[in-house]
């Protein structure tokens, strides 16, 4: 056999284990809902499942069959919100996999803990947990050290909101920090023009004066924002005092419940909740693989620049958050 010869069948060998191999992967890919070791199945593959088993089970055996294909599990999700509300994307991954398995569930509890954000950030951890809505299961939002502003819009959806008593909770407004640096390039002998098609197409900037019909319109912007969360509020909890919460003040769990706000539903620590319904029910805790070595020294890196400029992003640039 020549070395012609030779180089082309290993050429051809080679092109076929690659046509195998991405076969295979293309294979595996589409095979993504796998049933995880707990009996449920898993729609994303970095999905975790850990199940805690009722640790007061007395029922007999008889009465366990019995039961078997009835819902026992409460789901339990965690989101941990910040100024941009990354962690949305994770908790729309946590509720597919809730929806994968409402027949094996009987209610699913997110634990929120968030002071705000920016409204498009929110707005769709909002709609994200409307989507348990359409499901028949019971929603549980507990909140143990705030939900406010975009915390609490999110948590509205919830059949029960349950808070700790020191919890903050309401802030039902909409802010937005624009500094106007202006004058300072000026001193600089720095003239900033801004040239626009459309009348309002960029109204309050950090570097031209607005004049009162486009501060006019920015709040009637402002404004709509607030009567959308304001609606949703109606929406969920008619039995909030909207006279009062509307002002965008926030309260404690505890002051909220003492006058009445309507903004909760019960005292409580998620902790309790969750250990007395651990009692008689299965606890099953969705989550996601987190490990910033995954991907190497780089990865960890990335984190810590994202971090330091979303806390930049929110103080010096126009920001409209609830």
């Amino acid at each position: 056999m020549d070395n012609f010869t030779y180089t082309i069948l290993i050429l051809v060998t080679v092109t076929l284990f690659l046509f195998i191999w991405q076969l295979r992967r293309r294979r595996k890919g589409s095979m993504r809902m796998k049933q995880d070791n707990t009996g449920y199945w898993r729609y994303h593959k970095d999905t975790i499942f850990e199940k805690q088993l009722a640790w007061n089970k007395k029922t007999k055996k008889t009465e366990q069959k019995k039961h078997k294909s009835e819902k026992q599990s409460v789901a339990v999700l965690n989101f941990a919100g910040d100024i941009k509300a990354k962690a949305r994307k994770e908790l729309a991954q946590l509720i597919d996999e809730v929806i994968l398995n409402e027949e094996k569930l009987t209610e699913v509890v997110i634990i929120v803990d968030s002071p705000g954000g920016t409204v498009t950030g929110y707005g769709h951890a909002f709609a994200e947990i409307e989507r348990l809505r359409n499901i028949d299961i019971q929603i549980t939002v507990c909140i143990d050290a705030v939900a406010a502003s975009g915390g609490y819009l999110m948590s509205l959806p919830a059949h029960k909101i349950i808070a700790a008593p020191f919890a903050v909770i309401g802030s039902i407004g909409v802010i937005a920090f624009i500094p106007n640096f202006r004058k300072l390039l000026l001193d600089w002998q720095i003239n900033p023009r801004t040239f626009l098609a459309g009348k309002f197409k960029r109204t309050v900037t950090l570097t031209d004066d607005a004049n009162a019909e486009e501060i006019s319109h920015f709040q009637e912007q402002l404004e709509a924002i607030h009567r959308l969360f304001i609606g949703a509020v109606q929406k969920y909890r008619p039995q909030a005092n909207m006279q009062f919460v509307e002002t965008g003040d926030h309260w404690t769990a505890r002051e909220s419940i003492d006058l009445n706000l309507g903004l909760i539903d019960q005292i409580a620590t998620s902790q309790d909740y969750l250990l007395q319904k651990n009692r008689n029910v299965d606890l099953v805790f969705i989550k996601q693989k987190h490990n910033v070595w995954e991907s190497g020294i780089n990865s960890l890196f990335a984190s810590l620049v994202d971090n330091v400029s979303s806390r930049l992003f929110s103080f010096f640039f126009r920001n409209i958050n609830f």
